[in-house]
């Protein structure tokens, strides 16, 4: 959707050129990209299928990167936020000057949280000190991790200087590490703040019943307005439905009891194509599956079982089994279209021969036993029975866990698995939001336990630099390093559409798939 704004190129963000300064301004922001359609002047109430109900709405402490920010994406703002081209445009902060050693943002006069309390140079300081403070132990904490510190310079002015250039800071503060809370209430709610929310989005948080739903209305105080001078949000309300059976979720869109689905596996959306009333639109989006294998303990300390699993998965069969014809491969969480993509980078070819001698050369005689888990939720449970098949062909004695997804979260943050099945969604503005969360040592979704300094060194050369052509380097060594050690054995891509009634418009879409729904509207 067209804006009122001139924002700072991605090259001098990312470049970080001494002295240069990047700024913008705006006086309303009208949404983010992938506009499908105005939403005109309509009302009334949304409800979507979720399929992956958050374990906490506290930005600082969300885990579920590919999904919980379509949630927090009702409650919050961040400073700015980022196009799928690289710019950036004005949200809680108007413009920003940016150098190699600081940032300084210009904040949004009269913004107001939702418990009435000021969104003022203090609360955004204290929002990223908190994010930066050990003791909170945020899961965006390496965002910050260049900030030397953050100060209030007067009401609207927040300045942040770093300890060394950060290509990626921008990018950072428009994602969860610059989603601005309520001081007040994280005060008041303590721990408690995660099941309540107080943010300056366009809804304010009503209810939350465990493996139900949670409700949000509308936020008749919200700063922003649409293109024509309208108010937002359109909605009146938004009711997220917790509905992990996919079959179910695709009777439910089919009858109208939702308008919108956060993600259906191909099997079921290709059902839908012939109903006029249902729009199914591929933005690009994909859901990438994968498998984690722990090397803190049991069978994969020892590379060479790592090797023998690599080689007893058939990843063309997983993605046919899982989504037909409506998948991609491809080495890593790279897609092919990503500037970082290195189609000579390949995992071990599928041999189950080959795996049996793996498996023999590493000193094992007999079946070798391990526990995958997964979530259920389609099409993870007939992933996950395939590679019981695949695996036991090729040596091992395999069993699956399909678990509901709280319960498999807290299994992979104890480190209690052998393997885990997961997905995510990609592609993403920069592939160290795509890499490092999970691949560095200290990252918060570390799932493997990798303790490996040789790629950490990879990734903060990756994300330390502007130089396209040295990150390109980095990252393509990162992902080389990452395949030939076997530490996950990446499966297909799945193509992820938009999915939802044709009467809703005007849902906007972060880059990588998550709904913005403050101009969203449903018609006539």
């Amino acid at each position: 959707m067209p804006l009122s704004t001139v924002s700072p190129s991605r090259r001098a963000v990312l470049a970080g050129a001494a002295g240069a300064a990047a700024t913008a301004t705006l006086s309303t922001v009208t949404g983010c990209s992938g506009d499908s359609g105005s939403s005109g002047s309509s009302s009334g109430t949304l409800t979507a299928g979720f399929d992956n109900e958050p374990v906490s709405l506290d930005p600082a402490l969300s885990a579920a990167i590919s999904s919980d920010r379509n949630v927090l994406n009702l409650f919050f703002d961040a400073l700015l936020r980022q196009l799928p081209d690289g710019t950036f445009e004005p949200a809680l902060a108007t413009k920003w000057e940016s150098t190699d050693s600081a940032v300084t943002f210009t904040l949004r006069q009269g913004v107001k949280f939702h418990d009435g309390t000021s969104c003022d140079a203090e609360a955004v300081v204290f929002n990223l000190r908190r994010v930066m403070d050990p003791a909170v132990r945020s899961t965006k904490a390496a965002a910050l991790a260049k900030v030397a510190s953050v100060e209030a310079t007067d009401t609207k002015t927040v300045k942040i200087k770093l300890r060394s250039p950060d290509p990626r800071l921008l990018t950072h503060l428009a994602h969860e590490a610059g989603m601005i809370a309520s001081p007040a209430a994280l005060r008041k709610h303590g721990a408690g703040f995660a099941r309540r929310p107080v943010g300056t989005g366009p809804f304010t948080f009503a209810q939350w019943r465990s493996k139900v739903q949670l409700t949000a209305k509308r936020n008749d105080d919200y700063w922003a307005t649409a293109a024509d001078g309208s108010a937002l949000p359109k909605l009146d309300k938004v009711i997220l439905r917790f509905v992990t059976e996919a079959k179910v979720l695709r009777a439910e869109l089919s009858t109208g009891g939702v308008q919108l689905v956060r993600a259906l596996p191909p099997e079921e959306y290709k059902q839908l194509s012939g109903n006029k009333q249902i729009v199914i639109k591929d933005g690009g989006v994909r859901r990438a599956y994968y498998v984690a294998l722990n090397v803190t303990r049991g069978p994969f300390k020892n590379p060479k079982v790592r090797a023998a699993f690599a080689q007893a998965v058939n990843r063309r069969a997983v993605g046919k089994a899982a989504a037909g014809d409506e998948y991609d491969t491809a080495p890593s969480f790279a897609t092919s279209a990503d500037w970082f993509y290195d189609g000579s980078i390949a995992p071990l070819p599928e041999d189950p021969e080959k795996a049996r001698d793996t498996l023999k050369k590493a000193g094992l005689r007999g079946e070798v036993p391990l526990t995958v888990v997964a979530r259920r939720r389609a099409p993870d449970p007939t992933i996950a029975e395939l590679l019981q098949s695949q695996l036991t062909e090729a040596g091992f004695a395999p069993k699956a866990e399909v678990l509901e997804f709280q319960t498999q979260l807290e299994r992979m943050k104890k480190g209690d698995f052998d393997a885990a099945l997961l997905v995510i969604d990609i592609p993403r503005l920069d592939p160290s939001l795509a890499f490092d969360p999970y691949f560095t040592s200290d990252g918060p979704n570390n799932w493997s336990g990798l303790d490996d300094g040789a790629l950490d060194a990879l990734l903060e050369d990756g994300a330390g630099t502007g130089d396209k052509a040295a990150r390109k380097k980095a990252y393509t060594d990162a992902q080389r390093r990452i395949i030939d050690n076997n530490y996950w054995v990446f499966l297909h891509q799945a193509k992820s559409p938009l999915i939802h009634n044709s009467k809703l418009k005007g849902i906007q879409l972060d880059v990588d798939g998550q709904w913005r729904l403050a101009e969203a509207g449903l018609g006539a």
